[in-house]
């Protein structure tokens, strides 16, 4: 009766709707939901009742993972980055920057989100569609340097900031460290593969997940890589994400259909786990939990379209739950005071109520 209770409270619901795909991430603030959609349009939806409490137009589809940090929103659509208020969505800062690249991330075979701003205190730095670095006062909303990209194209990693330094991977794959009191190169380290897959960064380490079947780790310091690894399946593409529970890392593979489980030290093997579609969307933590909503990307848009939500327990690699919905999931998942919440390509964000951990 317990395990039925359960795994019924896993069931999705559809809290809010719009017209049209949600490919940006969902974060979540006290209870307040944010995101965007491909209608150019970012919300901020009470997450316990569905009320929609705000909404700004911007001039792009929102495809990034937005960051909220001293009482503002922080998201960036093209080659623009947008600073509103995150009580009332008021435009605080919009900042274009003045060239004619047009090529996002998502024009890219099988590629869908954008790079994502990194912000700390009152700056922000996002990538240009360019793959120039740009850093913005998020306080006079001003662009006070750029930093030019030596290899042209996107930078589908997004950028993170972490003890003063930028990091990011450039489209062709080399591994940059810039420090932001100097703005100078620390590192530029050749992996000679596609990421667009967000960075994973835990205990001074960089994993990263590419389009050759292969995991990275990188020293955050001198940016030498530590091991690489390859998936089980030569052909699967690592697309979705990384996730670290202990000295375990988790990593969603595309074709295989599979969360990788490598040891984050040495990139040792240690288990493959069946996520059932195409892991895209980033993994999520939940206490001893990881999350994944994968989904088939080959029925995108159509009446088959289809993701799977599965439950992990880290404690022994097995799946507590697995749902099927007949939708599409391209925006990566977040959990909140016990609650997952997820968009769709039908334009629903979901809720889905999770068992104590």
């Amino acid at each position: 009766m317990i395990s039925l209770f359960l795994s019924l409270m896993l069931s999705p619901e559809v809290i809010f709707e719009v017209q049209a795909p949600i490919r940006s991430a969902i974060i979540a603030q006290e209870g307040v939901l944010y995101f965007g959609d491909e209608n150019c349009r970012f919300y901020a939806v009470d997450g316990e009742t569905g009320d929609l409490l705000w909404n700004y137009v911007a001039d792009d589809a929102v495809e990034c993972r937005p960051v909220i940090s001293q009482g503002r929103v922080v998201f960036n659509a093209a080659n623009t980055l947008y600073v509103l208020g995150a009580a009332d969505g008021k435009e605080l800062g919009k900042v274009s920057y003045p060239v004619a690249d047009t090529l996002r991330v998502s024009d890219d075979p099988w590629a869908w989100n954008d790079s994502s701003v990194a912000v700390h205190d009152d700056m922000a730095w996002f990538a240009l569609l360019s793959g120039d670095i740009v850093e913005v006062d998020l306080t006079g909303g001003t662009i006070l340097r750029t930093h030019p990209a030596r290899n042209y194209g996107e930078v589908a990693s997004g950028v993170d900031y972490l003890d003063g330094r930028l990091l990011w991977v450039d489209h062709a794959g080399e591994l940059v460290a810039l420090d932001i009191e100097d703005w100078q190169e620390g590192f530029r380290t050749s992996l000679d593969d596609r990421i667009f897959a967000p960075m994973c960064i835990n205990d001074n380490k960089i994993y990263l997940a590419g389009r050759s079947c292969k995991m990275y780790c990188v020293d955050c310091e001198m940016g030498e890589i530590l091991w690489s690894s390859f998936s089980q399946d030569p052909t699967t593409w690592f697309s979705g994400g990384s996730v670290v529970v202990g000295d375990t890392l988790w990593a969603c593979t595309s074709d295989e259909h599979t969360i990788l489980l490598l040891d984050k030290n040495t990139g040792a093997f240690k288990d493959l786990l069946p996520i059932h579609t195409n892991g895209y969307t980033q993994p999520v933590k939940h206490g001893n939990r990881v999350i994944v909503v994968a989904t088939d990307v080959y029925t995108l848009g159509t009446p088959d379209a289809r993701a799977d939500i599965v439950e992990f327990d880290t404690t022994n690699n097995k799946a507590l739950h697995h749902k099927q919905l007949s939708d599409g999931v391209l925006s990566s998942p977040v959990v909140f005071d016990g609650v997952l919440y997820f968009g769709s390509e039908s334009g629903r964000v979901y809720r889905s109520i999770l068992s104590p951990r």
